[in-house]
């Protein structure tokens, strides 16, 4: 009997040491030490470890800027004129026929100077190889702002800007011009000049040329039709200047 109660004392005291070690094992994880979430915290926080950086290759160098300089002049004139049939009947009736269209050409001059504005000929020309039309060589495309005194667009022999570049060359749009006629219908004419300067010249000869193609859109009869008709115009001012560039050839 006094063994039976000796062996039962023995499964109680082993009993009660087990209580405290089942409890820890059945603590949830956020009962953790605090030290041992703090280190884990930071490593969860830990930037990714970046790549290492190879010295020996070579940095990259950006495109040298062309020595060579085109700087471009668009132009704010617009010019309109509608003739019929009146016009094949001499000076008179020449004068009829601009008579009974005077409105007429005013209003659609001052349209074409909006649809074809600086800005339009500029996008335009953005849209082609510029510098392959006119067979130069690698250069920095300068858009400049309009001359509105003729005298100095179309007669100046000298640089129309600042720049002392050696390699130098000047593209000025004089004229964009709407007609109407009675027998040919409806076209654009554009007039160009190109004055190289290459080799540090201070004075240049000016080649001067000029574009035409028929117009079916503009001007827009209705409002539907203002999109089709301005883009058709652009496009004809590209061919117009694309026909004259073909034919252009430096002045020796």
């Amino acid at each position: 009997m006094t063994n039976i109660m000796r062996t039962g004392a023995v499964i109680a005291t082993i009993a009660a040491a087990c209580v405290p070690i089942m409890a820890a094992a059945a603590q949830p994880a956020s009962d953790a030490p605090a030290e041992t979430t703090a280190v884990a915290a930071e490593e969860a926080a830990a930037p990714a470890p970046v790549a290492p950086v190879d010295a020996a290759a070579p940095p990259v160098e950006a495109a040298p800027v062309p020595d060579c300089e085109l700087h471009v002049f668009p132009t704010i004139e617009g010019q309109a004129m509608t003739t019929g049939w009146l016009s094949g009947f001499g000076i008179v009736g020449a004068v009829a026929d601009a008579a009974s269209n005077k409105n007429r050409n005013i209003s659609e001059a001052e349209y074409l100077k909006e649809a074809l504005g600086p800005q339009m000929q500029i996008d335009a020309l953005q849209s082609i190889d510029l510098l392959a039309a006119l067979k130069l060589p690698p250069s920095q495309i300068i858009y400049e702002t309009p001359i509105a005194d003729r005298k100095i667009s179309t007669k100046a022999t000298t640089r129309l800007s600042p720049s002392a570049a050696a390699c130098y060359v000047e593209l000025i749009i004089t004229q964009n011009f709407y007609t109407k006629r009675a027998i040919y219908g409806r076209s654009l004419n554009n007039r160009f000049i190109v004055k190289d300067f290459r080799a540090g010249k201070k004075e240049t000869a000016m080649v001067k040329g000029r574009g035409g193609n028929g117009l079916s859109i503009f001007p827009p009869k209705t409002g539907e039709e203002e999109a089709a008709a301005n883009q058709e115009l652009r496009e004809v001012f590209v061919k117009n200047f694309l026909e004259f560039a073909k034919g252009y050839a430096p002045a020796k």
